[in-house]
């Protein structure tokens, strides 16, 4: 069904905006003339007659269009209603506002009249009404706005597995693809986060991307490498962004990758998406795509698809009966058949199911049965008649029902584009700002509009989004099938284009408004946003034309200035204009008497507010934050009385700000973290008896001197007994901030984050939060109070987290300290990290101390820093029976510590790291069972042993058997040995988890033919040496060598190894990083005819050897950094089996080798090509021409992409 014809279903909601406008003008503060008054309460109570009649004619207009055109005609004459009085009260200006008061009488007689005769043509369209539905009421419980939790998936536990069993069944590292398809709101995307969320996944890097129908390449690669690296910086070409990527998946190893919602069809498109994420070395990628069409799931799919099927209507019923609370009812045994007719007209669709459950819930008999019985069961809203599932009459159905404003709450949210990132805080006062949250005498509009959040949430028409990774941001995205009904309900209101457009978005910022609309002057909201990432200049009279808008949104632009014509849009309530680079001229801002929000955040350039600021009387949410320019607060700031909200972190030098403060008594939201000016604050503190949170982040010291500490605390103590006092933030703060008083117990959340001052803690404030002690864990530094004679540490008796950290342990004072915490009792603590500074003064000696601190039985990592004694305590030296779960355990830095604890009791143990230990001499691999006997079983689960600057130790009398091995600077572990010893028959190589398969040495001293170790690991297959200089061979070596199939060569001045290189005739991998003195390759290696991947980077090479072509297993060629290369060996053309050659930073001349038409041929068998150019070695022209379109492509590329 075409979006026009559900589009009258909206009317509701403006009807009620209006007559509620019309109430606010009667009893406003313009003084109306005695008949104005007249008509303007004769019209309210034409509209409140109409309004009874108007939710019958809207269900009507659905198929009958006679009544559509009805609802049409009045939601027309509704925005002129709104306009007449909008631009009546705007006008400050003493001789306009009596010529609109002359000129008043008569357009409300025009509007009167006109209303009668759309009140007449009523009667031609009446019909019996429906039974009606009373509107939901707003939930009174204001405490959970925003803290929604996801329901408990249903009926999905064996698809679950099936992603699951195609994710593991590719056990090969790689990359795997397992595609889930189904029809919109099955339920795929919500199937795939619960995937995402499973523990199995939790140490692995995750990375969710939303795609969307349009498929963006460099978005996804940017998302991907932004969420790996923890950097924001987006990269603007292909084969940059596809070395990069390539980069961190093989840094990461285990990675799962989320593709939402992919709908690119074109082979050539999903095969670079495919070729993007290819990995091969080392590391394990898995890639699960969700879409709506079997073609692209097959295409993109390295494993069987899978389809997801529609859940069973006893399915929709268990989902409708959890949202619905249907077990809480009385009536439940009559209700429960209605509800099971319901649940099989989901027809197996989980998001329908979800919405009508939430939308059920109080309601009466009746209403149920109404529901079932309705007609809006066999529409689809979808414009495709054939896609009967895209847009289900279910969720009509549930709009239907929804109150008026709630209606248009959620209609509004056409304007965004899919996937888009919704801000509660901003969508809600746009909402406000546009009139849509209805007044109430109880709740604040923002309580109101929170509510309303939650019922969009409840009904899954609103959902959390991916991307909400700020704690204090609370972001939303929309179903495409909730975003379809969205615009369908809206029609023609959010097209920018069409006649009757009033909320739209402008992406096209180059061209003025009224060239991009036909009723500029019909606007009430726009958002104008652009991908252009240059500053930009709007004309003088940009905005103009739209004289009714009440929401601009520039906050996805880069602005030169604010253009004059901003301050002439008298009704503008809603202004979000950041990061202004020109903020000098901001004189007009004043003139916005409406404006009730203002976000001028990260203008760096505005050093001054103009005193007219203070005439928005109405102004309720400012933000001014990192306005890093502005030095005072003007004076007039202090008469913005109805400030709610107000945000003025990292403006250091700001003056003035305790002294507005004392004024702004309606504050509920104050952010002041690194602020630097607010001496006096104190004193004004307790006069804001409405601060429900308050941001002190950073800036304790700016209030009080170091030595304040008592003053402090009184003043902690004063903030936390303001009545509506809930959320505290003290993050950061230092001396004078060592102790919280009792009073904070009354708080909802308090963040003490970094704050390692802090040593005393009420018992009942600790008690209240176990697991993170207010943001002072994991990791908890030690530190002494004021005195010098107790430390913090006793914070930590009540803590169970699950993850300790604590620092700083050389500040204890006393064995007494550590014991009270009883470290053993807190069994819910899987991780623990015990650190000394080795340089430190102690005040215990660190054995007395560690003897205190027996971990619990629970733990499964453990770790030690720092600790200087020389022994350890009895229970580390039978730690078997006190760490009978350690799986990983690491000791750094223990420089005196020359015995190891028998680390062979721990059976399960399988990671061990052993670091800067000079003094360690011995590991002594066998464990005695008491009876003479040596236990055969030990290190029976050992994965992986690093051995880091132990120079002195000796591993006796057996290797311990483990599949990855890491020693560095430790060279009497390498040589410690016989040239030939069998191996203890723990560690055989037979036994599959004996056979280490992995080598990696750095900083060795001694030739490489005294590593006697290399002799006891038979089944060796990859091998990496870094920064080992003497690397002398040997036959010996050569042939304990013959299993390898992976070598790297690393940071070396000797060229002398690849001799030995050509000999391992069984290598597949070579690669060879920063040999300096490498000038050309031995000829033995031309033997190397099993080799799959060469990899060279910062090598002193000037040319490849002509045999190259003879590598015929040859499939990947990386060159990198090599300078010295200025062409490839003709024989390349003879590499028939290469698919991948990529040459980044090298010599320009490399680069036209390449371009050059006669070597195209040598090259066109290569699939996957690129080429970065190194400025250091391009001429201007072709740096020019790399910057305007890096990367360089050849032109066989380029034809495969375009086909």
């Amino acid at each position: 069904m075409a979006a026009a014809i559900v589009g009258g279903m909206v009317a509701s909601g403006v009807i009620k905006v209006v007559i509620t406008e019309i109430g606010s003008a009667i009893g406003g503060k313009i003084k109306l003339h005695k008949n104005l008054k007249r008509d303007l309460e004769k019209m309210k109570m034409t509209l409140e007659s109409v309004e009874a009649a108007l939710s019958d004619a809207e269900r009507r207009s659905i198929t009958d269009s006679s009544a559509l055109l009805w609802v049409n005609r009045l939601k027309d004459a509704m925005y002129d209603i709104s306009g007449i009085l909008d631009d009546f009260e705007s006008d400050t200006n003493l001789l306009g506002a009596m010529r609109k008061k002359i000129n008043m009488p008569d357009k409300m007689k025009k509007m009167q009249e006109r209303l009668q005769k759309i009140t007449e043509d009523h009667q031609n369209y009446s019909a019996p009404l429906e039974t009606r539905y009373n509107e939901q009421q707003i939930p009174d419980t204001w405490e959970n706005a925003g803290n929604m939790e996801e329901v408990e998936i249903i009926g999905r536990t064996d698809d679950k597995q099936e992603i699951f069993t195609r994710l593991s069944g590719s056990s090969t590292e790689g990359t795997t693809f397992v595609s889930l398809w189904g029809f919109g709101g099955i339920g795929k995307t919500t199937l795939a986060r619960s995937v995402y969320n499973d523990p199995k996944f939790e140490k692995h890097s995750r990375v969710w991307v939303y795609v969307s129908q349009v498929f963006d390449l460099k978005k996804i690669g940017n998302t991907i490498i932004s969420k790996l690296s923890e950097q924001s910086q987006q990269i603007p070409d292909m084969d940059s962004i596809k070395i990069r990527l390539q980069k961190l998946l093989a840094e990461k190893k285990n990675i799962l990758i989320i593709l939402d919602d992919l709908w690119e069809k074109h082979p050539p498109q999903l095969e670079y998406l495919k070729s993007m994420l290819k990995q091969g070395d080392g590391c394990k990628v898995m890639v699960v795509v969700t879409t709506r069409d079997e073609g692209i799931a097959s295409e993109i799919g390295t494993v069987e698809p899978y389809n997801l099927p529609q859940l069973s209507d006893e399915m929709c019923w268990e989902i409708i009966r959890q949202k619905s609370n249907f077990e809480t009812r009385h009536d439940k045994e009559r209700l429960e058949p209605i509800g099971k007719d319901i649940a099989n007209k989901c027809k197996g669709v989980a998001l329908a199911a979800q919405s009508l459950g939430c939308m059920l819930k109080s309601k009466l008999y009746g209403e149920w049965n109404s529901v079932r019985t309705n007609h809006f069961w066999n529409l689809s809203t979808s414009i495709d008649a054939s896609s009967r599932h895209e847009v289900l009459g279910s969720l009509l159905l549930s709009y239907n029902l929804m109150p008026p404003c709630l209606k248009l709450c959620f209609a509004y949210c056409a304007i965004f584009q899919k996937g888009h990132n919704l801000m509660k805080y901003e969508l809600i006062n746009q909402w406000v700002a546009l009139g849509f949250v209805e007044p109430s005498c109880t709740f604040s509009n923002w309580q109101v509009g929170e509510s309303y959040i939650m019922q969009l949430m409840a009904m899954s028409f609103l959902q959390h989004s991916k991307a909400d990774n700020d704690i204090n941001i609370t972001l939303f995205t929309m179903h495409d099938l909730v975003h379809d009904l969205a615009r369908s309900v809206m029609a023609e209101e959010f097209n920018l284009a069409g006649p009757n457009c009033r909320y739209a978005q402008l992406t096209d910022c180059k061209k003025p408004l009224t060239s991009s609309s036909t009723s500029p002057e019909k606007l009430r909201a726009l958002h104008v946003m652009d991908n252009d990432s240059l500053p930009y200049q709007f004309h003088r009279d940009a905005y103009s034309p739209a004289k009714y808008l009440r929401v601009l949104d520039l906050g996805r632009l880069y602005l030169n200035e604010l253009p004059d014509s901003v301050g002439q849009l008298k009704q503008l309530r809603y202004l979000s204009a950041p990061k202004i680079r020109d903020g000098t001229n901001l004189k007009w801002i004043g003139m916005l008497r409406e404006l009730n929000y203002l976000d001028l955040r990260e203008s760096y350039s505005i050093s001054v507010l103009p005193e007219s600021i203070g005439e928005m009387k109405g102004l309720m949410y400012v933000d001014l934050s990192r306005c890093w320019g502005l030095k005072e607060l003007p004076h007039s700031f202090a008469k913005l009385k109805e400030l709610v909200y107000l945000n003025l972190s990292s403006n250091y030098y700001v003056l003035g700000i305790p002294e507005a403060l004392a004024h702004l008594t309606k504050l509920q939201y104050l952010v002041l973290s690194e602020c630097g000016k607010l001496r006096g604050l104190p004193e004004v503190i307790g006069g804001l008896t409405e601060l429900r949170y308050l941001n002190l982040s950073g800036c304790i010291h700016s209030i009080f001197d170091s030595s304040s500490t008592n003053q402090t605390e009184s003043f902690i103590d004063r903030i936390c007994t303001i009545p509506s006092m809930e959320h505290l933030d003290l993050s950061h703060n230092g001396y004078p901030l060592i102790s919280i008083p009792e009073s904070a117990s009354c708080l909802r959340k308090l963040v003490l984050d970094r704050c390692r001052q802090v040593t005393k803690l009420p018992e009942c404030l600790a008690k209240m939060d176990p697991q993170s002690l207010f943001g002072l864990l994991p990791a908890f530094s030690v530190s002494a109070d004021d005195a010098g004679c107790n430390t913090n540490l006793g914070i930590l008796e009540y803590i169970n987290p699950d993850e300790l950290s604590i620092t700083e342990l050389e500040n204890v004072k006393s064995q007494e300290e550590t014991r009270n915490i009883k470290l053993s009792e807190k069994q819910r603590i899987v991780q623990l990290t015990l650190k000394w500074n080795p340089r430190a003064k102690r005040y215990v000696d660190d054995m007395e101390l560690l003897r205190e601190l027996v971990p619990p039985t629970s733990l499964e990592e453990f770790a030690i820093y720092g600790y200087i004694s020389a022994d350890l305590p009895d229970w580390v030296m039978s730690i078997g029976n006190y760490l009978p779960n350690v799986v990983r355990m690491v000791m750094f830095h223990l420089p005196n510590c020359n015995s190891l604890p028998p680390i062979s009791q721990l059976p399960n143990l399988r990671v061990l790291t052993l670091e800067y230990m000079e003094s360690l001499e011995e590991w002594n691999t066998t464990y005695s069972s008491g009876e003479d006997n040596v236990n055969e079983l030990m290190f029976c689960n050992l994965e992986e042993v690093n051995i880091h600057d132990c120079p002195k130790l000796m591993i006796k009398p057996h290797l311990p058997r483990a599949a990855s091995w890491s020693i560095r600077g430790s060279d009497n572990v390498l040589i410690s040995w016989a040239d030939s010893m069998p191996h203890n028959g723990a560690s055989s190589s037979s036994s599959p988890l004996g056979a280490t398969t992995n080598l990696k040495v750095e900083w060795s001293k001694v030739p490489l033919h005294q590593w006697r170790l290399l002799h006891h690991l038979p089944g060796l297959s990859d091998l990496h040496i870094n920064a080992c200089n003497n690397l002398t061979s040997s036959p010996k070596i050569t042939l304990a060598l013959q299993s390898l199939k992976s070598l790297t060569l690393q940071s070396s001045d000797q060229s002398i190894l690849l001799e030995l290189v050509g000999e391992l005739t069984s290598l597949q991998q070579l690669a060879i990083n920063r040999l300096t003195y490498l000038k050309e390759f031995p000829d033995n290696m031309r033997q190397l005819k099993q080799l799959q991947s060469l990899t060279l980077n910062h090598c002193t090479l000037r040319q490849l050897p002509l045999w190259l072509g003879e590598l015929a297993s040859l499939k990947k060629l990386v060159i990198s950094n090599c300078s010295g290369l200025m062409t490839l060996p003709n024989s390349i053309g003879q590499l028939v089996g290469l698919q991948e050659l990529a040459i980044a930073y090298c010599h320009h001349d490399l680069a036209q080798w390449c371009e050059a038409e006669e070597n195209n041929t040598k090259l066109a068998h290569i699939e996957e090509k690129s080429i970065h150019i190194d400025p250091c070695y391009a001429p201007r022209a072709a740096i020019h021409s790399s910057r305007r379109s890096s990367p360089l492509r050849w032109p066989l590329l380029r034809k495969k992409i375009k086909k």
